[in-house]
């Protein structure tokens, strides 16, 4: 096991600026649990300014984390836990070593009730059968 320690980039995407923010914050707090991880918000970058475009910084649904930790596989896999549970979530992790791995939410609740309901349908387990009377 290596006691290397290494600082990763973790894009946290929004539907806004605000909604980019407080998942951001949450991801934070999960990361934060991790044993040996230190989470921090990124300093925003400079924008390239254009005649006329004021506080574009502002605008970008998107928040970036630094993530310093030993053990990138374990905050890999709760990152990965983390996005899964809402389908809206993205989140694009950029490794020391330029490597970009990006995971997009899972399925939602909803369709997670509606493959169950489909699945449970007339040809399924609860449709008409051998000592069913309906």
């Amino acid at each position: 096991m290596s006691d290397e320690i290494e600082s990763t980039q973790i894009h946290v995407f929004g539907a806004d600026p605000r909604h980019a923010e407080l998942e951001a914050r949450e991801l934070r707090e999960v990361l934060q649990q991790l044993d040996g991880a230190q989470v921090r918000f990124a300093r925003p970058e400079a924008t390239r300014s254009t005649e006329g475009a004021k506080g574009q910084e502002l605008l970008t649904p998107e928040v970036v984390l630094i993530l310093t930790t030993g053990t990138l596989a374990l905050a890999r896999t709760a990152i990965r836990a983390w996005v899964d549970v809402r389908k809206s979530r993205k989140v694009r992790v950029t490794y020391s070593d330029g490597t970009v791995t990006e995971f997009q939410g899972g399925v939602s609740g909803r369709e997670v009730k509606a493959l169950r309901d489909v699945q449970d349908g007339p040809s399924g387990r609860s449709g008409a059968g051998p000592g069913d009377e309906r």
